[in-house]
């Protein structure tokens, strides 16, 4: 970072063009003017290629710097030895058809706002020390007497030290019209950046331009904002290479050998800045770097033609996207998307920052793979109110769409938070995909974030509305079914509205889920006011006649814990209910939860309810249903050690018209009566229970419902330990305190 910095001070200050040769190579020029001619005979040439070699090599914004030669040159190579960065803000251009352009320099290279390109080749610039030519030949910018000029093609680029010098790429913020400033290069080339720090910020954008996609390889509707590519190679590929230490970069056919390096720098990618390989062939982009930053900005490579896009593929140590930020692969017409390869250290997705792939065409949507060793955490929204995604969808509606990518993220802990959400949906034909979670540790999604909720004005109606953290594969227009959900992890955690969800709005049928828990499920509601925020696993239909076919859950796990609305549904609106299946080892306990498979209208059948083999099925103030109207209700089938159940919970498999489904449970039941006690007529003086009167916002009182309770402030609380094979109770001295909350605990259940 101080090297950067360093860096831009000498950019601001050095305000005067200049190109000189240093005379390693022919004889020492100084040139002059405004279009720089630099003919071959300036340099020496090699076979194929054609070496330069420059003392100082800057271009203010007015001036061109024109390379020219014979046809047959294939690669333009030119390094900078004087040992000041170049500061490039005018045009590179070369009259050699389809030439390669290599451009290093070790001591640093800025690119300004007005800096363009126009190569017919592909275009690399670095900071390297040297390139390595072949196995034997090398080009030295460093320490030039140690050259060895071949005919052989670059090979690698080639670092010293662990000192490397950034690229720094300063766009031109927001403009009224199109100039095609920016490093872009001809359709199918490479455009590579590779050095120390990379940066690339204040990106162009405008908002009243309409754009010719076929011109500039990217489209707007007249009248939206849109951003413009600062770095672009439609239909080819991008390379971003940051590195801090000794080592050689090997560019592959669809790879980046950095195995060399013992350490990586950082790229960063900033404020309304965009990396783009869209093109008739989405192109393919690679990034490799220790941190990479995107905020406020794009990577993405759309196909906008018939042919199928390539490959966002990402290895990075830390991953940060912020506001807005997105990487993204779309199939506009009738070619399949690129997929998105990301793998991490960690990586966290903030304040609307999306990970997309989509089929907007008939073309099918690409897939999202992401590997985090660590934590991949998806967070909060924009201030514009879009949550942070990871989304893979079928978004056009209408006949004959293509089907949704699959999304597949291994983690070690995956945190969904505030709205956060990995998403698979589908809106008109097209399939949706399947989402595939193996997460090592603790899958956890908790708290929504609230948006205004239009139309309801009646008094006492909330204003806001939740919209919850959510993994959803499922349909919301269209006739396309939703995807499947595999989830396997050591403990999930659904809190304060956190959902997993398989539900269609609409005709198509809703997906299957298959959950594995290696120990704790908990799914924990939560309620304010007159807000329920509902935590869940579902598969259902939801308001609409003649919808889709509800999904099925499997669900396998040591414990299950469904606590304060806390759901597992299955139901159906005028739909088949689709089946519950849960195998658990040791205990499913609900508190004011549900389990349900029910049918709310029409002729469809409740879907079946299947618990087995737990030591200990609790239930209080709790509902297991398989209902129906018209159609013919679920069967319910439960099998455990111990059922216990308080007076106020329910199971119940009856059918409004139909026949009632058959509820069977093998269980030794027990008997809670005995545990209940009659409590005391004799009103307690509560002032003698009073400490000291309630302060102005200095205190509260909280009225929750407990699960037992003395018979009186005085006398002792029951502790109830539940053991495997029978229901003891010890006492616990209350020391002459109001307790009022109850203390129980679960013993030789772990």
């Amino acid at each position: 970072m101080k090297y950067l910095i360093i860096l831009l001070i000498l950019s601001a200050i050095s305000t005067n063009a200049e190109i000189i040769t240093d005379g390693t190579l022919g004889q020492q020029v100084n040139l002059s003017g405004s279009n720089f001619q630099i003919t071959s005979d300036l340099g020496q040439r090699y076979g194929n290629n054609l070496f330069h070699s420059f003392q100082i090599f800057n271009l203010n914004s007015s001036e061109t710097a024109t390379f020219s030669g014979s046809n047959s040159i294939q690669n333009i190579i030119s390094r900078i030895t004087g040992g000041n960065p170049s500061n490039i803000d005018g045009l590179i251009s070369s009259t050699i058809p389809n030439a390669d352009f290599y451009f290093f320099n070790p001591y640093g290279i800025i690119f300004g706002p007005n800096a363009k390109l126009d190569v017919q080749g592909s275009f690399h610039a670095s900071t390297a020390d040297y390139l390595r030519l072949g196995k034997n030949g090398q080009f030295n910018a460093r320490n030039p007497s140690n050259s060895i000029l071949t005919v052989a093609s670059v090979e690698t680029f080639g670092f010293l030290g662990n000192s490397v010098a950034p690229i720094s790429i300063q766009g031109k913020g927001s403009i009224n019209q199109i100039d095609q400033a920016g490093l872009i290069v001809s359709a199918g080339k490479t455009l590579s950046l590779i050095g120390g720090d990379i940066k690339i910020s204040n990106g162009s954008f405008t908002d009243s331009i309409e754009v010719d996609e076929s011109e500039h390889g990217f489209a707007s509707e007249s009248g939206q904002a849109i951003n413009l590519p600062d770095i672009a190679a439609p239909s080819g590929r991008i390379n971003l290479v940051t590195v801090a230490s000794q080592g050689e970069v090997k560019l592959g056919k669809d790879f980046i050998d950095i195995s060399s390096f013992a350490k990586l720098a950082n790229l960063f990618i900033t404020n309304n800045s965009m990396i783009q390989t869209s093109g008739k062939a989405g192109g393919s982009i690679f990034i490799r770097s220790q941190l990479f930053n995107l905020y406020d900005s794009i990577v993405e490579g759309n196909t906008l033609g018939i042919k199928n896009g390539g490959i966002i593929n990402i290895q990075v140590e830390h991953l940060i996207a912020e506001e807005s930020a997105e990487i993204s692969a779309q199939a506009i017409s009738s070619g399949k998307s690129g997929s998105i390869d990301i793998t991490a250290n960690q990586m966290e997705l903030y304040e609307g920052a999306i990970v997309t792939t989509e089929a907007t065409g008939i073309g099918e949507g690409g897939n999202i793979f992401i590997k985090v060793a660590e934590t991949l955490g998806i967070y909060g929204q924009s201030s514009t109110g879009f949550a942070s995604n990871i989304t893979a969808s079928s978004a056009s509606v209408g006949l004959n769409t293509g089907d949704a990518g699959y999304i597949n993220i291994q983690a070690g802990n995956l945190f969904l938070t505030d709205g956060g959400a990995i998403n698979n949906v589908t809106f008109g034909d097209g399939k949706g995909g399947d989402i595939i979670l193996n997460i090592n540790n603790t899958l956890m999604l908790s708290d929504g974030f609230d948006v205004p909720r239009p139309g309801f004005t009646e008094i006492g109606m909330p204003e806001l509305e939740l919209l919850p953290s959510i993994i959803m594969a499922g349909t919301v227009a269209g006739n396309g079914d939703g995807g499947n959900i595999y989830i396997t992890a050591r403990n999930i955690i659904l809190n304060n509205g956190g959902q997993i969800a398989g539900d269609t709005y609409t005709f198509g049928n809703a997906g299957f889920l298959d959950i594995k828990v290696m120990e704790d499920l908990v799914i924990e509601g939560y309620y304010s006011g007159k807000i329920i925020f509902n935590s869940g696993i579902s598969s259902s239909t939801i308001l609409m006649e003649n919808a889709g076919n509800a999904g099925s859950i499997s669900i396998q796990a040591n414990k299950i814990y469904i606590n304060n609305n806390g759901e597992i549904t299955t139901i159906a609106d005028n739909a088949t209910g689709g089946n519950i299946n849960i195998k658990t080892a040791k205990l499913l306990y609900f508190n004011e939860g549900m389990i349900t498979t029910s049918v709310h209208g029409g002729k469809g059948n409740g879907g079946n309810i299947s618990i087995e083999n737990p030591t200990f099925i609790i239930m209080d103030d709790s509902k297991i249903t398989a209902q129906a109207d018209e159609g013919h209700g679920g069967n319910i089938n439960i099998k455990s050690e111990q059922f216990i159940s308080s007076p106020d919970s329910l199971i119940n498999a009856s059918s409004e018209l139909g026949l009632d489904g058959k509820i069977q449970i093998d269980s030794f039941n027990v008997d809670i009566e005995g545990f209940l006690v009659i409590l005391s007529d004799n009103i307690v003086e509560a002032s003698k229970l009073m400490k000291r009167p309630c302060s102005m916002r200095g205190s509260s009182f909280v009225v929750h419902k407990i699960n037992g309770s003395s018979q009186t402030p005085y006398d002792y609380q029951a502790v109830h330990y539940l053991l495997k094979d029978k229901i003891v109770t010890s006492l616990k001295k209350l020391d002459k305190k109001l307790v009022l909350n109850s203390c129980k605990k679960i013993n030789d259940l772990n």
